[in-house]
């Protein structure tokens, strides 16, 4: 439950800024988003995967769709040296 919260907290103060300077402020699309990238922010966001799960704790990829210009996003499974990191 606190864990949840704590998600639903770092996804606020992640994307609602965000969202509410892209109102004002719209994103060019650029011909390098069409490729896969690594989703690097300050809070790792919770998002849907192609698969169909929840990301968790691995190497998050992003690229834009080119039917609708929404990303996309992939996950590299944790590696045990990933994991023994964030444990300690």
């Amino acid at each position: 439950m606190i864990l949840e919260i704590l998600n639903w907290l770092a996804y606020a103060m992640d994307s609602v800024p965000r969202r509410l300077f892209r109102l004002f402020v719209p994103e060019t699309v650029r011909p390098g988003d069409y490729h896969w990238s690594k989703s690097e922010t300050l809070f790792q966001p919770k998002v849907r995967l192609i698969d169909g799960g929840w990301s968790g704790n691995g190497t998050l990829w992003r690229r834009r769709r080119r039917s609708d210009d929404q990303w996309e996003y992939a996950e590299d499974p944790e590696t045990i040296e990933e994991q023994m990191d964030r444990i300690i």
